[in-house]
């Protein structure tokens, strides 16, 4: 898991304070040591490494033109963006990871407005098992990186957050609004995910997440519903958030809902927008 913060200032030698921050937020315990010819500091606790590296230059530009594009939430994040100096770059990994982050998948734009042809499933398929242990380990790990990008923002001056694995950014105040309300039952979706809705030329909406599959899950689909935008974004956020929080994996045909007259259909597909994957379809209009 990744996160870049874009910072005001240049970075300077701050490798000693950053060394104190790691160990203020981890424990006394906590081992740093220094990697990159000095550019990285790296700290070791319960099997979980942090790294912070630091960079005296802008972030690239070809990795934030995307976001900031689909950053309808935020419309002065390019004015903002252009006025940042250096960044930082913070991972969280198992220790026994490899140096290097795994390649991600990447999700198809879902920009077309053409409608997509759909139809339930009605037998179970034979997708890949998830594992909830590993699920539950990928959203502590995923708050841990939370908080490290907390400290961090609030120490060095962040102006922003990219969140990596779902490719979105972040205002430092946005950001700085869902660490404070950040909690084990109340996770930061928002900074962790990507709900990248559309509505097609019939009417009709999907919706498209980004960013489960890096906590360990299947990521969202919604094809072809009729339902609001309101009422796409929200079902997908809760069932999201239940998924995480819970660790529950949810299965083919599972009906999923907030009350015994409020619940959606859940079916585990091949996904339609990124081929080769599994994803979990949420009918909206399923019937009971």
């Amino acid at each position: 898991m990744i996160a870049i913060l874009a910072l005001n200032s240049r970075t300077e030698d701050q490798v000693h304070e950053i060394g104190d921050l790691m160990r203020g937020l981890l424990g006394e315990d906590t081992i740093v040591r220094l990697s990159d010819e000095g550019h990285t500091t790296v700290a070791e606790v319960a099997g979980v490494v942090v790294k912070v590296s630091r960079r005296n230059q802008p972030i690239p530009e070809d990795l934030l033109d995307g976001p900031i594009e689909n950053a309808w939430y935020w419309p002065e994040a390019k004015q903002e963006f252009s006025r940042h100096l250096s960044h930082m770059i913070a991972i969280c990994e198992p220790s026994d990871a490899a140096d290097s982050p795994a390649s991600r998948g990447v999700v198809a734009e879902a920009e077309s407005t053409e409608p997509i042809q759909v139809s339930r499933p009605e037998e179970a398929l034979d997708a890949p098992l998830l594992d909830t242990e590993e699920i539950g380990f990928s959203v502590q790990r995923a708050l841990l990186l939370t908080r490290v990008t907390q400290v961090l923002g609030n120490a060095f001056g962040a102006a922003g957050v990219y969140w990596d694995s779902s490719t979105t950014i972040h205002s430092w105040s946005a950001f700085e609004e869902s660490c404070k309300a950040m909690t084990q039952d109340r996770l930061p979706l928002r900074i962790w995910l990507d709900f990248r809705l559309w509505e097609a030329t019939d009417g009709t909406r999907g919706l498209v997440t980004r960013g489960l599959s890096s906590l360990g899950q299947r990521e969202i689909e919604v094809i072809g519903s009729t339902s609001t935008k309101e009422q796409v974004r929200a079902w997908c956020y809760t069932v999201a958030h239940y998924c995480l929080e819970q660790t529950q994996v949810l299965q083919h045909g599972q009906a999923v809902g907030v009350s015994p007259t409020e619940w959606v259909r859940a079916w585990v597909v091949e996904s339609r927008l990124e081929p080769g994957t599994w994803a979990t379809w949420l009918d909206l209009e399923a019937e009971e």
